[in-house]
């Protein structure tokens, strides 16, 4: 789990504390794990980290500005991400380095979400939600590839599709048309 004084922390079953990694800012999103149990977040000091399961970086790659988002990983191991510098980015998840970035209208704070065809769906400031062809072709086969497990953000359970909000999606939150 991120924190805002800037750690990310593992913990033990029993809820004490197993290891902890310094960034260099608050961590406010969410982290993934791909099938290794590689652990990836972004913290608002500009970077996307990758930490072994003991909490050891791996590698960090810079961006342009915060990374609020929580990443998705893919099924070919690729890591998804916005960040507030307006990019979206796609990063090989075993070394780190840049596959693509894609420039938007305004930063990105929303989460990626990938369905089931590979295709990477994320909100903008810009008032507009992108859908970008990818390598992959659904989640990554991993504990927890993502904010909400699966492609529903349903943590991977069924749910009562009545359940659902509609959100006319012009910047303003508090816009909530019907649940």
């Amino acid at each position: 789990v991120g924190s805002w004084d800037n750690k990310v922390y593992a913990l033990n079953p029993d809820g004490t504390k197993k290891w902890e990694f310094v960034t260099g800012d608050s961590v406010e999103g969410s982290p993934a794990i791909g099938a290794d149990g590689t652990i990836y977040i972004g913290s608002n000091d500009n970077k996307v980290y990758a930490l072994n399961p003991d909490g050891t970086k791996k590698w960090d790659f810079v961006t342009g500005d915060d990374v609020f988002t929580s990443p998705a990983i893919g099924d070919d191991g690729t890591i998804y991400f916005g960040s507030k510098d307006y990019k979206i980015y796609a990063l090989e998840g075993a070394s780190g380095t840049k596959k693509w970035e894609f420039v938007t209208g305004m930063y990105i704070l929303s989460s990626p979400a990938i369905g089931d065809d590979g295709i990477l769906y994320i909100g903008s400031w810009d008032n507009k939600v992108y859908a970008l062809t990818t390598s992959s072709k659904g989640l990554a086969n991993s504990p927890w590839p993502r904010f909400g497990q699966n492609n529903r953000n349903t943590g991977r359970r069924e749910t009562d599709s009545s359940l659902v909000a509609h959100f006319p999606f012009n910047g303003n939150a508090n816009d909530i048309s019907g649940y």
